[in-house]
């Protein structure tokens, strides 16, 4: 049996370069790392914040207002016409001890801003479209970047957004960000997994639940602002602060491994052999274990039959019937023989 060189084809390119960014991903790079770290950071942040939030809604709406005897709740439960005490995971706050702000239009204004708790919450207090126009303040793109390991694993990409900007942003996309198919469509199904439609639980609720307090009011957060200090409003911002840092993170290590693949899509359309390719994997800078899938798949494709062992293969298979000639030789031969035998006796 001999090897033969096996020969790469467009099937075989899109599954290594597939499996070379998988290993790019598991490398402990600083990117990588500082990602990671970000994470740690922004949860810490969220659950602090939210201790100083508590306090300042309490404050706010008194707990023994909300719920004892003679309480609104009380009311509630005795009369159904009545409705005021709700649960919120989002706040509009406003400083009251501190000098006034100038607005965009100029105007002196009491400083104030809207802070969620919610996975998908708005990092820059504003009520847009948590898509936004870009990635750094996408409500979206935190719950992405928080759940990325668990949503790679039932294979959504949780990158989808980060990538679209890259290829946007180099002009080559005949889509923008609104109208992109591909990119709606790594967004529904990323959504459909976050609200538990896909069989695991539902992300946005679990969070909702998590950073949920009693207010007393109807209608929406901006309607019932509530006053706060400006070192409370402070730490708001550090939570706002440290979920726009975690995006931030994310997209730079993902850049990078787009850039790393990006560059080795390039090189492998050089390549003609599998055996270059396994030749860059070993290099001491790469050190790619290149999948299983992928080794059997060339193994079962690169092995095949000598030309000696399949002649002689064949030629056992059935033998063909001699000819008269042949026929005619053997009998001489075996005359010969006889003759021999005779004269030795």
């Amino acid at each position: 049996m001999e090897k033969k060189e096996i020969r790469l084809n467009a099937g075989k390119r899109k599954s290594l370069v597939i499996d070379f960014r998988r290993h790019c991903e598991s490398l402990d790079t600083e990117e990588k790392e500082a990602f990671k770290q970000s994470r740690d950071d922004a949860k810490s942040t969220i659950d602090s914040s939210f201790a100083t939030c508590k306090e300042v809604v309490q404050r706010r709406f008194k707990p023994e207002h909300i719920f004892g005897d003679r309480s609104l709740k009380f009311y509630e439960q005795e009369y159904n016409t009545v409705d005021v005490v709700g649960t919120d995971s989002c706040f509009f706050f406003k400083v009251t001890d501190a000098p006034k702000v100038l607005d965009r239009y100029n105007d002196e204004v009491e400083k104030s801003k809207h802070f969620s708790w919610e996975l998908d919450g708005s990092m820059n207090g504003d009520y847009g479209n948590r898509y936004g126009s870009g990635s750094s303040n996408n409500g979206k793109n935190f719950a992405y970047a928080m759940y990325r390991e668990d949503m790679k694993k039932v294979g959504l990409n949780p990158d989808c957004n980060i990538e679209a900007d890259i290829t946007y942003d180099k002009g080559v996309d005949r889509y923008d960000r609104r109208s992109n198919p591909w990119l709606a469509q790594c967004r529904n199904d990323n959504d459909s997994w976050l609200q538990g439609k896909q069989g695991g639980a539902n992300l946005y609720q679990q969070w909702e639940d998590k950073y949920k307090l009693n207010v007393i009011g109807t209608g929406g957060c901006r309607s019932r602002a509530i006053p706060c200090t400006e070192l409370e409003f402070a730490k708001f911002e550090m939570m706002h602060q440290a979920k726009a840092d975690m995006v931030l993170k994310h997209t730079k290590w993902i850049q990078t491994i787009v850039a790393k693949v990006e560059r080795f899509e390039q090189g492998i359309k050089q390549m003609t052999k599998f055996s270059q390719v396994e030749k860059f994997a070993k290099h001491s800078k790469v050190n790619w274990e290149i999948s299983k899938e992928i080794l059997a798949d060339k193994i079962g494709m690169d092995i095949v039959v000598s030309i000696d062992d399949l002649a002689d293969s064949i030629e056992a298979i059935g033998k063909p019937k001699d000819t008269r000639e042949q026929k005619i030789a053997q009998r001489l031969a075996y005359e010969e023989w006889q003759q021999s035998q005779r004269l030795a006796s």
